[in-house]
């Protein structure tokens, strides 16, 4: 490990500041192709399922999704801890300081932040794969799906905050890092693309 990790940071965020400062050089297509990739990869409309009040049985027993992040989970089980102290107030009041740090523990522990992050490669290919530390390099863990866009194609991943490393690999044998991202090199000078997510 060097023993200047000050300035190997600072040479990483030089190298990182200097490709992002290079002007981007696209083809005259490539807005046309994603513009068009992002707009073929929409939500399923779901404009025709009828309504149903909330006093019906059916808007009841409908499962729904919601989305908690760990910060609204926090604050949700502070908030349920808070009703339960002051319900357990009247009945036995030794009793809060014996369960509230329990409580405190059980709030404490909400899970990591995980993003949504969506590549795109656009180029041409037969098949595509996603590959990176987040998805243990395996070539056949995530296909990508083509948009119905010649040439491109997406996936959405789900990926942990923190530095991850990635690449593509196209027709099941060429490793493509992502032009549009900066880069990094292994001991063997393979060339693999760099996310930051959440930082």
């Amino acid at each position: 490990m060097s023993e200047h990790p000050r300035e190997n940071d600072d040479v990483f965020a030089e190298r990182v500041a200097s490709v992002l400062r290079a002007p981007e050089r696209f083809d005259d297509d490539f807005e046309r192709s994603l513009v068009d990739a992002i707009h073929s990869d929409r939500p399923i409309d779901r404009s025709t399922e009828p309504r149903r009040g909330a006093l019906s049985f059916a808007w009841w027993s409908t499962p729904r999704r919601m989305d908690v992040s760990p910060v609204m989970a926090l604050a949700l089980a502070a908030s349920i801890a808070a009703v339960a102290a002051l319900g357990a107030s009247n009945l036995a009041p030794a009793r809060i300081a014996a369960t509230t740090p329990s409580i405190v523990a059980q709030a404490a522990s909400a899970p990591d932040t995980v993003t949504l992050v969506r590549f795109v490669f656009v180029g041409p290919a037969k098949s595509v794969s996603l590959v990176g530390d987040f998805n243990a390099w395996g070539a056949d863990a995530t296909p990508l799906h083509s948009t119905g866009v010649k040439g491109a194609w997406t996936v959405s991943v789900p990926v942990p905050s923190g530095r991850h490393e990635y690449a593509f690999i196209v027709d099941g044998a060429r490793w493509v890092p992502d032009p549009y991202a900066p880069t990094s090199s292994d001991d063997f000078d393979t060339k693999s693309s760099v996310l930051m997510v959440g930082t």
